[in-house]
């Protein structure tokens, strides 16, 4: 087997640890562009939402002929799926505005729910994050609705933003990783 600082073979996938590296540096600097643009970003997933609801609605619409016993079902379903994306792609900004509030009120409920729980547990371990957890899901859910709607110019663009930075920062880290070698397999 061949084995090199720059190459990892696991099974049958091989990967170059610099490829690796490089596509995680190009998210990276893809994510903090797109921080820069929160509200083009925020706006062009719901875009691409719409668009993605299209289709599982036409997807939906073949099954009301393919699949007679749910046809009722994926009657509503079509419907449901065809108007939302609809939507999201005519009305974007209003789309945009009501996810945004959404996640406003959803941080908020799983704060509370989690701030329910960290009481509940409070004498096990690791208790103080569970209400560090609670505490910063209700700021974020308050933030988001009373900034709420000039916060659906930022926030899912943000959003999005920062997962690909983190997940670029993620990817370089275990590509740039120190590998085990392969231990040998013993019959």
């Amino acid at each position: 087997m061949n084995h090199n600082m720059n190459t990892h073979t696991t099974g049958r996938m091989v990967t170059n640890s610099w490829l690796v590296a490089l596509l995680a540096i190009a998210e990276l600097v893809l994510g903090f562009v797109l921080l820069s643009f929160p509200y083009i970003m925020g706006a062009s997933a719901v875009w691409v939402a719409g668009f993605v609801l299209l289709v599982v609605a036409l997807m939906r619409f073949i099954q009301v002929f393919t699949r007679p016993g749910y046809r009722i079902w994926n009657i509503l379903a079509t419907l449901i799926y065809a108007c939302l994306g609809i939507t999201f792609i005519m009305r974007t900004e209003g789309s945009l505005s009501v996810i945004t509030l959404v996640i406003g009120i959803a941080l908020l409920v799983g704060g509370v729910l989690r701030l329910a729980v960290a009481f509940s547990l409070r004498s096990e371990s690791g208790s103080a994050w569970r209400f560090f957890n609670s505490v910063i899901s209700i700021v974020l859910g308050a933030f988001v609705t009373w900034s709420w709607p000039e916060s659906s110019f930022w926030l899912l663009g943000t959003v999005i933003a920062v997962e690909m930075i983190f997940s670029g920062w993620t990817l370089l880290f275990l590509a740039l990783a120190p590998r085990r070698e392969e231990l040998p397999h013993h019959s």
